[in-house]
């Protein structure tokens, strides 16, 4: 196969063939693949990826959902990985193997320090602890200030609750994200096997007849298909928190593709395909100029500021203090790499609300390195100086050789800046 062609099926032998790039730009082709698949007749379908080698989750997820979507019409999936170890690797690591053929390849157990691996979500229960999930990323991995951490937020809760109330897919939805520290980017995908944004909206708005009509009005403020369900803030909210930043919306559903910037808005046809369902990319930029007050008030003059994930899991109700306890932090304890998430995460706390002091709990904690000593307190201790680190941190509930390895942490640096 070249390395440009996308997708095809080959009834001979019920395959479906994808090409070296699996994006966005693709789904058209795999999504006429399949209609072709199902017109066979056939019962058991092969996916080979064999020559995919690059492969992005605006590719993969919108497949995921088409698989999952078969399987319930009781076809069988074969899936042949891709040749390239690299691209293999990473189908394996992020589950996209797993979520694919469940049945050949077992969920992944790698933790990857930058990213929500692809995580499917189906009630609300899953959606709280994913959206949970997505924002401990964000927290531990870069230094985030609290307007852009309130809107992605707010914005993962809407696009999630989204797909549970209004998209009617029976396979639920799948979110993947990562965060780029050195380009101070957030990138995130939810993708739903649903319905479809032209059919939701035909609910409230029958005269609709094109998807990219409906795109266009369901990205309007306080437009939804019935207000039963919600204020239709969601998508709109989205968009202005995405390029508000400097980032980017793209959404594609059905034979309508949207993509807007800080700088122009393209209206796309996916040609002869379409997706059934819909696909949402979100960019981030990390910026000190968005104001979260700004992004949601819709024209309407109201100072609206979202509850964050700090003030409800991090702030202590009968006091003004933050609580971050380690027990609770699933990045380990033992390396350079943990310490540096913790100490960013603590950063975040602390911008947050600065007029705050910041309680590390080491309850339950019977052990630390003394690399993840010095990377998280020792460091913490040199960035804020004696007395600002005296007024804001406070550690309670230490192991006497937890505090031992602190306080020689903070020593050592003591030392090297005074040798300095």
């Amino acid at each position: 196969m070249s390395f440009f062609r996308t997708s095809y099926y080959n009834k001979s032998n019920s395959t479906i063939f994808v090409g070296a790039k699996a994006n966005s730009y693709n789904i058209k082709d795999f999504d006429s693949a399949v209609g072709k698949f199902i017109e066979s007749g056939e019962k058991h379908l092969t996916l080979n990826l064999e020559s995919v080698h690059r492969a992005y989750p605006s590719g993969i997820l919108p497949m995921i959902v088409t698989i999952d979507r078969l399987r319930l019409f009781g076809k069988t999936i074969y899936v042949k990985l891709p040749s390239n170890s690299n691209t293999r690797k990473l189908f394996r690591s992020v589950n996209w193997a797993h979520y694919l053929a469940p049945e050949q390849f077992e969920k992944s157990e790698s933790v990857h320090d930058r990213h929500l691996v692809t995580r499917n979500f189906d009630d609300a229960n899953n959606q709280k602890l994913i959206v949970d999930d997505f924002m401990d990323v964000i927290l531990r991995n870069m230094q985030v200030p609290l307007d852009i951490i309130s809107g992605l937020e707010w914005s993962i809760n809407e696009i999630t609750d989204n797909v549970l109330n209004h998209s009617k897919s029976k396979v639920g939805g799948y979110i993947q994200a990562s965060t780029y520290p050195k380009n101070n980017l957030i990138v995130f995908a939810i993708v739903d096997g649903g319905i479809g944004i032209l059919k939701s909206m035909q609910e409230g708005f029958p005269n609709l007849r094109k998807d990219l009509d409906a795109i266009g009005e369901a990205i309007k403020a306080g437009v939804t298909r019935n207000p039963k369900f919600g204020q239709g803030n969601g998508l709109a909210g989205t968009l202005r928190v995405t390029t508000m930043t400097g980032g980017s919306f793209d959404i594609t559903s059905g034979t309508g593709r949207l993509i807007v910037t800080p700088n122009e808005t393209k209206r796309k046809m996916l040609g002869l395909g379409k997706f059934k369902g819909t696909i949402i990319n979100g960019q981030v930029k990390i910026t000190d100029d968005f104001s979260i007050i700004k992004a949601l008030d819709f024209g309407k003059g109201t100072d609206y500021t979202p509850s964050n994930i700090i003030e409800t899991q991090y702030e202590k109700e009968d006091e003004d203090c933050l609580v971050l306890k380690m027990s609770n932090e699933s990045t380990g304890f033992g390396t350079r790499r943990s310490g540096y998430q913790i100490r960013t995460k603590i950063f975040n706390l602390l911008n947050s609300k600065k007029d705050y002091p910041l309680v590390i709990d080491w309850s339950g904690i019977p052990i630390i390195s003394s690399s993840f000593a010095d990377e998280v307190i020792g460091k913490l201790f040199l960035k804020l100086g004696a007395i600002s680190f005296s007024a804001r941190i406070r550690n309670i509930s230490m192991e006497e050789i937890v505090r031992n390895l602190l306080d020689k942490a903070v020593a050592q640096r003591l030392t090297q800046a005074a040798d300095e």
